[in-house]
């Protein structure tokens, strides 16, 4: 259900900029997924073309990058790249992460027909 709703966040984006760009038809959608996000390319590619049927977004390709999750340590002061939202600090090895990053789904970039 996660998943579903930050699709639907995403659908709404894809709309609103492309009713922005008074687009006739929404052909390219490049999604940023955070590495300490559990959302999956299927999942939201499943999401987003049930939304989509019906309007300018059906058939639009979705295209999958990944981010990669970033954190501050409270305890050395360093912004680190982290793979697991409960990482170390791979500087200090300690557990005072702080999430600055790369958690959520993001819409890249859009293209449409106009």
């Amino acid at each position: 259900m996660h998943e579903s709703s930050l699709t639907e966040d995403l659908f709404s984006h894809t709309m609103q900029h492309a009713q922005e760009a008074n687009a006739k038809r929404v052909t390219r959608v490049r999604v940023i997924i955070g590495a300490l996000s559990d959302a999956t390319p299927e999942s939201i590619r499943f999401y987003f073309d049930s939304m989509a049927a019906g309007t300018i977004a059906e058939g639009a390709a979705l295209e999958f990058d990944r981010a990669p999750g970033k954190a501050h340590c409270t305890a050395c002061g360093r912004d680190v790249t982290i793979n697991e939202l409960f990482d170390t600090c791979p500087r200090c090895g300690a557990f005072a992460l702080k999430v600055i990053g790369g958690s959520g789904v993001y819409l890249d970039r859009l293209e449409v027909q106009t």
